[in-house]
């Protein structure tokens, strides 16, 4: 009986053993490994990630050249820290290839016209390498990439607004204020900001594109790799490159562009009021382009102001419109006009009116066709004709519908 207790004891421990050790092997199993997906990323210090994470994975983006995706071209805004190091790391399976700078890496001294004005570009060969990029200040950037080139960019990001809606115009950006610097999530806004009814975008740095490249063919006849630096489309599904956004309600705004790392940008334009009318009396306005004829003995060749383009001739009454309530009215009485050529007609120089309003250029979107010459076509948005002769221009603006732009040409 004495034996047979000890060994149901012993049965007993041992169980109690087992079951300790295995609990023990259980508490110390290691966590699963993080796995990391296959793409392209941008990691360092200078990056709220110090490894691989999939909100800093670079995505394939437009070629601005044709405005379709470009399979080896991608593209990431990132908040980055001035001085800090990162690199472009491209995960392949067990393969991990870091790039850095390569020959000909350096700051862009001398942008082309389509290019950032005020944010530092950085622009060259790209390899796989130790050595690293770097920016000189905090903020957001613009990394691009295109694998098949081995070309890579940075860009300082300052977001604005622009378009014939907007203050200024399409002759600059209006700034938005940005937020401090933060690395996951950042945010540009303006308040009490008059927007126009006119179509309008987001875009960064005073720019609209940047080269990577100049030569290669991407088909249809087109060359080159660009990327956009700009967003259309709609508030609500925002898109390089994107079509112009129309503004159809006019009014006093608040718009703001807000940024998270992982998740891109977002945007709002809320209106807070309603606009004052625009009072347009002494505002002159001119015709311009190759359309407009040196034949004109009053036109001023060649077209002086920053657009260069053509001729430019002052409408009549030393360019300034009558006024009737609301409608302001300017004319050019027989103009001669080249076939085949463009123009359009704007505040004077494209500049903004000395009274209230923006600036605006005025072309076949604005024609009135049913009461207008047969012979007015449209060229790419720009008034032309195909008969060279002398007519007459008619601009009519209604401040009380928004400053509805309504053209009328005929013969004559």
């Amino acid at each position: 009986m004495f034996k047979h207790s000890i060994k149901v004891m012993t049965l007993i421990l041992m169980a109690g053993l087992m079951v300790f050790s295995s609990c023990k092997k259980d508490d110390e199993e290691e966590a699963p490994p993080v796995i990391v997906l296959d793409g392209i990323y941008v990691t360092g210090a200078a990056t709220a990630y110090a490894g691989y994470d999939a909100k800093a994975m670079m995505a394939i983006t437009r070629n601005e050249v044709t405005q379709e995706d470009r399979a080896s071209l991608y593209e990431l805004y990132i908040p980055l820290k001035g001085g800090q190091p990162f690199s472009i790391a491209q995960k392949a399976g067990a393969v991990t290839t870091i790039y850095g700078p390569g020959a000909g890496w350096g700051i862009v001294a001398a942008p082309t016209n389509d290019e950032p004005k005020d944010g530092i570009i950085q622009r060259g060969s790209v390899e796989a390498t130790a050595n690293t990029f770097t920016v000189s200040a905090d903020g957001m950037y613009h990394v691009v990439i295109d694998m098949d080139l081995m070309i890579a960019v940075t860009c300082q990001v300052h977001w604005g607004i622009i378009g014939a809606a907007t203050p200024d115009g399409w002759g600059t950006s209006t700034v938005l204020m940005e937020s401090a610097f933060n690395g996951t999530t950042m945010l540009w806004e303006i308040n009490n900001m008059e927007l126009h009814g006119g179509d309008w975008k987001f875009r960064y740095s005073n720019g609209w594109k940047i080269e990577l490249d100049t030569n290669i063919d991407v088909g249809g006849g087109d060359k080159g790799v660009k990327v956009n630096t700009n967003f259309g489309g709609a508030l609500d599904a925002l898109v390089p490159g994107g079509d112009n956004m129309v503004n159809d309600a006019p009014g006093i705004y608040t718009i703001e562009f807000e940024y998270v790392l992982g998740s891109g940008y977002t945007a709002t334009a809320t209106k807070t009021g309603d606009l004052p009318l625009t009072d347009w009396t002494g505002v002159v306005c001119d015709g311009v382009g190759t359309g407009i004829s040196a034949d004109n003995p009053n036109a001023i060749v060649p077209d002086p102001s920053g657009w260069a383009w053509g001729n430019k001739l002052i409408a009549d009454n030393a360019g300034v419109p009558t006024v009737a309530g609301d409608v302001y009215t300017w004319v050019w009485t027989s103009v001669i006009l080249e076939a085949g050529e463009g123009f359009k007609v704007r505040t004077e120089n494209g500049e903004l009116p000395p009274v209230g309003g923006a600036n605006f250029d005025a072309g076949y979107g604005d024609l009135d066709v049913a009461n207008s010459s047969t012979h007015v076509v449209d060229a790419g948005g720009n008034l032309s004709v195909d008969l060279k002769d002398a007519y007459t221009i008619t601009l009519v603006i209604d401040a009380a519908d928004s400053d509805t732009k309504t053209i009328t040409i005929i013969e004559g």
